[in-house]
């Protein structure tokens, strides 16, 4: 029995130790780390909310949300590019952004109102070094719905903004601490491609193992304390 639990500690070991490791180092970064500073919540500009009652709003621009097809989910006045607009969704995904002034759908944003829309919302050290319009094959840290502009500012920390094409909205805020985050986080659930699943099957026999790891090595920690003399 004695020489059973010493041959599957062992074993198991070299099977997970890796692992192991992985999840202790990637585990400790996540704790020491604060998520605000890794969603770049530091760098957002707090801007004012615009008073409504002083604006004057035309009203829903019935003819363009007609004109978008599919069923709209969503309606919702929006300050976009210093300009009210309406923000239309078809399915509950975003599909365009409507001016109220001329009930003209403005979307998608071209490069310039996407610029003006990552700076106004861009508070760090960094001026704009690129706009890229991603419409297929998005980067691995962007894992959203296109057409989206990914704005790269020459920030010490590479911060990289996506705005999205349809909404106006800033939809990702990455930079070199999310990706480093976002790795150790793909090593953490065992998910390298997708980094999004914690239930696959791999990383649940992992800890299978790691378990067999743990109460093998109790075992004889047990052993060495009781019947070791």
């Amino acid at each position: 029995m004695r020489r059973f639990w010493f041959q599957l500690h062992k074993w198991t070991a070299l099977i997970v130790g890796l692992q192991v490791l992985a999840w202790i180092v990637s585990g400790l970064y996540m704790t020491f780390v604060p998520i605000e500073t890794v969603r770049s919540e530091h760098n957002i500009r707090k801007a004012e909310p615009r008073d409504l009652r002083e604006a004057s709003v035309k009203g829903v621009p019935a003819a363009a949300v007609q004109s978008l097809g599919g069923p709209v989910t969503r309606l919702e006045l929006v300050e976009v590019d210093g300009r009210l607009s309406w923000r239309a969704d078809v399915a509950g995904k975003p599909a365009a952004l409507i001016d109220d002034v001329s009930g003209v759908v403005v979307s998608p944003l071209d490069e310039a109102a996407a610029r003006r829309i990552a700076e106004a919302d861009f508070a760090g050290a960094g001026r704009i070094a690129a706009a890229t319009l991603i419409t297929a094959d998005p980067p691995i840290e962007f894992r959203g719905d296109l057409p989206v502009w990914q704005v790269v500012f020459d920030d010490s920390d590479a911060t990289h903004l996506y705005v999205s094409a349809l909404s106006g909205k800033v939809v990702a805020r990455r930079s070199s601490t999310w990706r480093v985050y976002d790795f150790l986080w793909s090593l953490h659930i065992m998910d390298y491609r997708d980094r999004e699943d914690f239930n696959n099957w791999l990383v649940i026999m992992a800890a299978a193992v790691a378990l067999a790891l743990t109460v093998s090595g109790m075992v004889i920690l047990a052993y060495r304390f009781f019947f070791v003399r």
